[in-house]
């Protein structure tokens, strides 16, 4: 039985408050009838989720925000002097003891949480105290990959952010063109994966094959603002950052595309629209 992961468990055996679930090796955990949608037989497969609850093993069919390994953004439904319980998306909450609590977790907000099993205890626990930007020996991810990120907290480096629920990697600061907020979630993408086993991510796609998203950006502006847009390739970083949250580099590539299809004119202090 995989302890706090989503899997596919066959029915054992039927009776009125539940479902008596198995692995294939016979282990099993009880599915309450509240959880039970779809009616099946015994011996069919169903997949749920396997928690624990007063020292056995439980199965549901919601969809906790993470699973053992993952990161997720949680809010603390109850702060006690021993630990905080966290609400994870399923009917069980997620405790967090004092002693893993990077600072003390107050009721109502929200807090960055891994969850992991305490191997001392066996039970699923989370925790809010992680390395900040670790190294990797092995990794799922090739330069340019599109991934889901949750933006940790600003450092002097740049923002900390959590890579698809599992990884934790580095924004530069020289790659931020926008407004960032800790636990916000945002797209971006692998910038370099270090020979140190760092991960490095961006906000924008790189190269001239992606330039097209930068195009479409520039276009809207432009319709939102008459047709006119008091930037140039003259223009400083700050302003275009400013005005577009895109680097020169990729404004000066999308401008000249745009020029050169003769949908725009550029001015030493501004663009328009043809």
């Amino acid at each position: 039985m995989q302890l706090g992961k989503t899997q596919t468990l066959t029915i054992s055996e039927k009776i009125n408050s539940g479902w008596i679930l198995v692995d294939e090796s016979g282990e099993k955990a009880f599915l309450p009838k509240i959880f039970i949608q779809d009616e099946k037989e015994t011996g069919e497969d169903v997949e749920v989720f396997v928690y624990q609850d007063d020292d056995k093993l439980k199965a549901t069919t919601e969809i906790p925000l993470a699973e053992v390994g993952e990161f997720a953004v949680m809010s603390c439904v109850q702060s006690l002097p021993s630990g905080a319980f966290m609400d994870w998306g399923i009917i069980k909450d997620l405790f967090i003891p004092y002693k893993q609590q990077k600072t003390k977790i107050i009721e109502g907000k929200r807090y960055l949480v891994y969850i992991y099993v305490d191997e001392d205890m066996e039970l699923i626990t989370g925790t809010t105290k992680f390395k900040r930007n670790p190294q990797y020996d092995e990794l799922p991810f090739t330069k340019g990959d599109k991934v889901d990120l949750i933006m940790m907290n600003e450092s002097e480096l740049g923002w900390n952010v959590i890579i698809n629920k599992q990884y934790i990697g580095l924004i530069y600061a020289s790659d931020v063109f926008k407004k960032l907020y800790p636990l916000s979630e945002e797209t971006g993408f692998i910038k370099a994966i270090r020979e140190d086993g760092k991960i490095d991510v961006s906000l924008q796609p790189e190269g001239f094959e992606n330039i097209d998203e930068f195009k479409q950006k520039i276009l809207n502006k432009l319709e939102e603002n008459y047709g006119l847009l008091y930037v140039s390739d003259k223009s400083s970083p700050e302003e275009i950052k400013d005005e577009l949250q895109m680097s020169k580099k990729n404004f000066k590539k999308a401008i000249g595309g745009l020029y050169k299809d003769k949908i725009i004119d550029i001015s030493d202090d501004k663009i328009k629209l043809l």
